[in-house]
């Protein structure tokens, strides 16, 4: 089975949300987002940031609460958005995986942007079995500041959080 197939068999069946439960990367993050700014959930999972959020886009490799179903890399639109939702959504395969994905978040931003980010720092903490095989990559401060510097963004807060997650701002 390849990544994206055991992504969409393991969020598809198994994962239980737990984004309430979050010191930081929680529902108050709306709070941080102004009524008129576009908003894109990359791997919105449940879509519960929909409610909250005026202008948002929610996409999700294989939630149907999603607004589309699709993966980020897949995805296109002719529109722009002021702020990209990434919780707990661009952290499997390689560097290289990630900087692809990036590359494809980045291009769906406007010029001046924010990315609010929960990170798995390679924690294998969600009770069902299939944890095991999902390839996590372990990201760090310093990953973060490192993408960041790559795609022209300043890390604005970085803190830990919860489940050994880190919860990161990135500005233009």
């Amino acid at each position: 089975m390849n990544i994206k197939e055991t992504l969409k068999e393991y969020f598809g069946k198994h994962w239980i949300s737990r984004t309430s439960t979050f010191t930081y990367s929680n529902h108050s993050i709306a709070d941080k987002i102004a009524p008129h700014e576009r908003v894109i959930d990359i791997g919105c999972g449940n879509n519960e940031f929909k409610p909250i959020i005026k202008n948002l886009t929610a996409i999700d490799l294989a939630n149907p609460n999603a607004d589309i179903v699709i993966d980020i890399e897949d995805y296109t639109t002719d529109e722009l958005y002021d702020v990209a939702l990434c919780l707990g959504s661009i952290q499997y395969g390689t560097r290289e995986d990630l900087t692809r994905q990036i590359t494809k978040v980045v291009s769906l931003l406007t010029p001046q942007c924010r990315i609010y980010w929960r990170t798995n720092t390679g924690v294998r903490d969600q009770p069902h079995s299939m944890t095991n095989i999902i390839p996590y990559y372990p990201w760090t401060e310093q990953e973060h500041h490192s993408f960041a510097h790559q795609f022209g963004f300043v890390v604005d807060f970085i803190i830990e959080d919860k489940y050994g997650r880190l919860y990161a701002e990135w500005s233009k």
